[in-house]
């Protein structure tokens, strides 16, 4: 009986160190791969995803500086296998030679998707519960193989995540129009060069960020109000910013205030966001030569900053 029972002994000894050998064995496979190793290293180096919506978006998170780009790609087709469509969404956004990960939510429209993502990247810092609810559409999604996100990626991109705010995003929007069948898709709107790294030449120089208001409420004195808080803001060197010009919106009235980014000095326009108040997600769009490095374009929510 003695010598049963030191044989028992022997295979749990064994059978423990099997199972932490294969448990290094795992993460060391897991850290083989780039995405894991940049996400948990925080590299300087983005890592990519197509979230297949309507349209689609092509998603670049930066683990270094921690910038998100969304590129909304507009394109008269889309192909029905998952992992094709993603490709060609990422080769059409000039992504090429990197592990292809894509996502394909239940909520179809690109834009009922987005607002449904900022929504609970705000709240579930004060609703802990809604947690289980992303783990869970993940794995329904694993299960409906809508995404071939690994869960060792899954798991550090959702830590990132915990850090980022709807101002660490940065949205541009892309026109694929292709003439004929073989010649090859063009970029109608050509969005702001490698914006999810801030490095603009324009980033790099000490001096305030220039910007023009334009007043889209349909409130009278509201730019004028918007453009003295920031000056004064200016003032008490609290922000760097200079309002070179205030007009009216050149169209209907705006629902919303955000902010449109020239430059590519998104650090600068996050503290700008944050100093009125905003949490929207930074709007890019590309002008040959830009006047401004920024447009603040008012709308009906807009509340004088305290």
């Amino acid at each position: 009986m003695e010598s049963s029972g030191k044989v028992y002994r022997l295979i749990g000894k064994l059978l423990l160190i099997a199972l932490l050998a294969l448990t290094g064995w795992a993460v060391f496979v897991q850290f083989q791969n780039p995405i894991v190793a940049a996400l948990a290293t925080k590299q300087d180096t983005p890592v990519y995803a197509a979230i297949l919506t309507q349209p689609s978006m092509t998603f670049a998170y930066n683990p270094s500086t921690r910038k998100v780009a969304l590129n909304t790609i507009k394109r008269k087709k889309n192909p029905k296998d998952l992992m094709e469509n993603a490709t060609d969404l990422l080769a059409q956004d000039g992504i090429k030679n990197v592990p292809v990960r894509y996502y394909k939510p239940k909520q179809g429209k690109r834009d009922d998707y987005w607002e449904n993502f900022k929504t609970n990247l705000t709240l579930w810092r004060y609703n802990p519960l809604l947690v289980p609810s992303f783990l869970w559409d993940y794995l329904s999604a694993l299960h409906d193989k809508r995404t071939n996100i690994r869960p060792a990626e899954f798991m550090l991109f959702a830590i990132a995540a915990t850090r980022l705010e709807v101002t660490d995003f940065n949205v541009r929007h892309t026109s694929i129009i292709t003439k004929k069948k073989k010649s090859a898709a063009k970029k109608v709107s050509d969005p702001i060069a490698e914006p999810v790294e801030d490095r603009a030449p324009l980033a790099v120089e000490d001096r305030p960020l220039t910007l023009e208001v334009l007043n889209g409420s349909g409130k009278k004195g509201v730019a004028a109000e918007l453009t003295h808080f920031l000056r004064e803001q200016n003032q008490k060197g609290l922000l760097q910013v200079d309002v070179l010009q205030i007009d009216n919106f050149p169209g209907e009235r705006q629902k919303e205030t955000y902010i449109v980014d020239y430059s590519g000095r998104l650090n600068q326009i996050k503290q700008l966001s944050k100093a009125m108040g905003l949490n929207n997600e930074i709007v890019s769009e590309k002008q040959a030569q830009p006047i401004f490095d920024a447009r603040v374009v008012i709308g009906e929510d807009y509340r004088k900053p305290i």
